[in-house]
């Protein structure tokens, strides 16, 4: 593969900045398929007008279109005014928010995937230094098939429901 190419298809992001650009970016180009893998929905990345604007945007495109979030803990959004939690609310058909095993706690990382095709991950959930990787690549496989385990496992984020009085 010759560099340009390789270039097309891996970044490295250094800043909080270009991390939320990215992100936007990549998730203006979703189709079907968002999965956010997070300790508690990345408050500096995700809960902006302009990530809520772009998934909406996507929920709208299609009925087939689809947001799954594994989040370690929902204490910790507690009285928290997130928009992507309102998202989930809002749109409960298309938005789904999941916890995510005690068994898998000690993963440190994080990551937003699309499609299985593109993914941005963090090896440390903690740090805004991130990849952005497009297929082919043995990390997007790694990772969807991870993410797709843990789902299974996972239970609602009952708290995070809406509540319908």
């Amino acid at each position: 593969m010759d560099e340009s190419n390789q270039n097309n298809q891996h970044r490295l992001i250094n800043s909080l900045v270009d991390l939320k650009d990215a992100s936007i970016d990549l998730f203006r180009g979703a189709k079907r398929n968002i999965f956010i893998y997070s300790n508690d929905l990345d408050p500096r990345i995700l809960n902006n007008r302009d990530v809520e604007s772009r998934l909406i945007q996507f929920i709208k495109q299609s009925r087939n279109s689809r947001i799954k979030i594994l989040i370690k803990s929902e204490q910790e959004l507690k009285g928290c005014d997130h928009r992507i939690v309102a998202l989930a609310q809002r749109f409960t058909s298309y938005v789904e928010i999941k916890l995510i095993p005690l068994d898998y706690h000690d993963n440190h990382f994080g990551f937003y995937l699309v499609d299985s095709r593109e993914i941005i991950y963090r090896s440390n959930n903690e740090r805004y230094e991130a990849e952005q990787i497009q297929l082919p690549s043995s990390l997007i496989k790694e990772k969807t098939k991870l993410f797709d385990q843990i789902w299974q496992m996972a239970s609602p984020a009952s708290f995070l429901r809406a509540l319908n009085l």
